[in-house]
């Protein structure tokens, strides 16, 4: 249905936004690769000078700047192909360049993450405790299936056509002890008389304007009402029946299996979001850890003590972090998103009237099985 058509239109332009920033995310990424390449390059050349180094390892990291340079401009394509299909959801020219708003989020110590982006829900920390520890989560996905059941539109249609069905059914029910009632009436009028016997017959010796028969009235009318029952119609109002409670038994079994598809698409995309949601705190940390062992390896190598192939590893690692760090929030969002659109709702679209009774339902599920959130 329309609906339907609107949020997947929503989920894609959503999604092409997330990738214009996941691709320049990574573009800075590598470009600041880039800079630590060229940076150990010049670090090789000293150890080269003082004869701690042989020529192979400059040789080495200039060929790793070929290669990283080449990284860069792959990056760049990427984000030049995202924008491009951004800009054709838009309906722009598909190579005008535009500029974005990049997404941010906060790691408070306890571990809880929320986006700094008020038009999503996760910027309000309440939303943070009800995901931090595994009981409060089973409960958090369960209210989440009874928000998009209630708002699904896919059901909104079944629930109609069930309701137009029950109808038939009840007219095909009715049907067999219900009378036929036909009401049938007349009213005629005569607004003229003229010419010979207009007036009626006439005999011999009576006075003039006497009729021996005489005419109609002018003004006449007639009312007729029926009642009728058919008791033999060959089986077909029978038939009318049966097909009128398969249908209806049809659409109640579509409904259900339909309810258990949206269910199995709000619990899996539920799922991605809480992996994603754990996963940014890890990939920072991970990143920081990686950025750490890369400045002691390059100590390490400016002094003697470790070869190139260390650096090069520790370096490779510290990239991967950051790649992984730099897109976990966008990973985030756009798996926030798809369980929106699993619900059928979005976050943005919401007035704070809205998210406000959006909480308040959410506490009272919490209150009625019995669980206090983180």
């Amino acid at each position: 249905g329309r609906e339907e058509v609107r949020l997947d239109v929503i989920l894609e332009a959503v999604s092409a936004y997330l990738d214009v920033l996941r691709t320049r995310a990574l573009l800075r990424v590598q470009r600041e690769n880039v800079v630590a390449t060229r940076s150990n390059l010049e670090l090789s050349r000293v150890r080269r000078s003082v004869g701690t180094a042989r020529a192979g390892e400059v040789l080495r990291w200039e060929s790793q700047i070929a290669i990283d340079r080449n990284r860069v401009i792959s990056a760049e394509a990427l984000q030049m192909v995202a924008e491009v299909g951004m800009n054709r959801l838009l309906h722009r020219p598909q190579e005008e360049r535009f500029g974005v708003e990049d997404l941010d989020v906060v790691i408070m110590p306890d571990g809880r993450v929320r986006t700094t982006d008020p038009s999503l829900l996760t910027s309000d920390q309440r939303l943070a405790g009800y995901w931090m520890n595994p009981l409060a989560w089973d409960a958090f996905r369960d209210f989440m299936v009874e928000e998009g059941l209630a708002l699904s539109p896919e059901l909104r249609q079944l629930d109609a056509a069930i309701a137009a069905q029950e109808r038939v059914l009840q007219s095909s029910t009715r049907v067999f002890w219900a009378p036929t009632v036909a009401l049938q009436g007349s009213l005629d009028n005569r607004f003229s008389r003229a010419g010979a016997g207009s007036t009626g017959l006439q005999l011999q010796g009576l006075p003039d304007g006497f009729p021996v028969f005489p005419t109609a009235d002018d003004l006449s009318w007639s009312l007729a009402l029926s009642f009728s029952i058919p008791i033999f119609n060959g089986g077909s109002r029978l038939a009318a029946r049966t097909q009128a409670a398969e249908t209806l038994q049809q659409l109640r079994v579509q409904k259900e299996a339909l309810s258990e598809k949206i269910e199995q698409r709000i619990r899996a995309a539920a799922f991605a979001m809480g992996s994603s949601y754990m996963n940014i705190g890890l990939s920072a940390k991970a990143a920081q850890a990686a950025g750490e062992n890369l400045g002691l390896v390059r100590d390490a190598y400016a002094q003697g003590a470790v070869s190139i192939i260390e650096l090069l590893d520790a370096q490779y690692a510290a990239l991967a972090a950051d790649e992984a760090a730099a897109i976990a929030v966008y990973v985030f969002v756009g798996a926030e998103v798809r369980v929106q659109r699993a619900i059928g709702r979005y976050d943005f679209f919401m007035t704070q009237a809205e998210r406000e009774a959006y909480f308040q339902r959410l506490d009272e599920h919490f209150e009625r099985i019995g669980i206090v959130p983180s």
